[in-house]
């Protein structure tokens, strides 16, 4: 698979291919050689590796959140 074909994958598909590899006993910079991507690529596709696990994972939640406003809600007067 090519750099661009993994890349139009969707996460958790990426996370997929890239634990196959990870399965068949290559490292978390072989896996990555393997695909041509870095890790800012990984990042901006929302998949990240965990060491503790040595696994990697997609992030369920896409795009950009702001947890800390609500706009929508009334203010306190």
């Amino acid at each position: 698979m090519t750099r661009d074909e993994f890349m139009a994958l969707e996460s958790p598909a990426k996370a997929d291919a890239l634990n196959a590899l990870m399965d068949a006993g290559k490292t978390e910079d072989e896996v990555m050689a393997e695909f041509g991507i870095t890790k800012k690529d990984l990042m901006r596709a929302q998949v990240f590796y965990n060491k503790t696990a040595g696994r990697f994972k997609s992030n369920a939640v896409g795009g950009y959140s702001n947890f800390h406003s609500d706009v929508t809600a009334d203010s306190a007067k």
